[in-house]
C-alpha cells in the first residue's frame, strides 16, 4: 500500500442533538459509513434562544435574549450529552473523531448554510441527518435544517428517519 493510500481517510459529518434519533445515527455511521482511519466530525448547534413577550391583545411586545448565564447552561449540557453519548462510545471503538459545538445562528436555514459550510470545510464524503417529524404546517411554516441540507449541500447527504 502506497504510503499516500495509508494516510488517506475520509470525513463523515454527523449533525447530532440530544435526542434519540442522534444515537441511532452514530450506530448507522458506525455500522455503515465508517471504514478504518475515517475522522467522524460531531456537530452540535445551538440556536440562540428567544422568548417573545405578549401583550394582552396578543400584540408583540418584545423579545428578551438569553442572558449569559442561561447561554452558559446550555453550551454545558450540549458539551455533557456529546461527551457521555458520542464521544465515550467514539473513544471506546476507537474511532478518530473531531466535535464541534457551534452557537449563533437564527433560524432553521442558517443554522443549514452552516452544516453546509461544515461539511465543504471538511469535505465530508457524507452529512448525516436525523428527519424529525414535526408535521406538515409546523414544517412549511419553520422549515427543516434536514430540508435545508439536502437542498444546498454540495456533498451527499443521508437522511434517516429515526422518529
Amino acid at each position: 500500500m502506497s504510503e499516500a493510500a495509508a494516510n488517506s481517510h475520509r470525513n463523515i459529518l454527523l449533525t447530532v442533538d440530544d435526542s434519540s434519533s442522534s444515537d441511532n445515527l452514530l450506530d448507522y455511521v458506525v455500522r455503515n459509513l465508517y471504514r478504518q482511519g475515517d475522522v467522524v466530525h460531531v456537530l452540535h448547534v445551538i440556536a440562540p434562544s428567544r422568548t417573545l413577550v405578549v401583550t394582552p391583545d396578543m400584540g408583540l411586545d418584545g423579545v428578551i435574549e438569553d442572558d449569559e448565564e442561561t447561554k452558559r447552561k446550555v453550551e454545558q449540557h450540549a458539551e455533557e450529552f456529546i461527551r457521555e453519548r458520542f464521544e465515550k462510545r467514539l473513544e471506546t471503538m476507537r474511532i478518530p473523531y473531531q466535535v464541534d459545538i457551534v452557537r449563533g445562528c437564527v433560524d432553521k436555514d442558517s443554522i443549514g448554510a452552516l452544516v453546509c459550510q461544515r461539511a465543504e470545510q471538511v469535505e465530508a464524503v457524507a452529512v448525516v441527518m436525523a428527519k424529525h417529524s414535526r408535521g406538515p404546517i409546523k414544517e412549511f411554516f419553520i422549515g427543516s435544517v434536514t430540508n435545508y441540507a439536502c437542498h444546498h449541500c454540495k456533498q451527499p447527504v443521508l437522511v434517516l428517519h429515526c422518529d
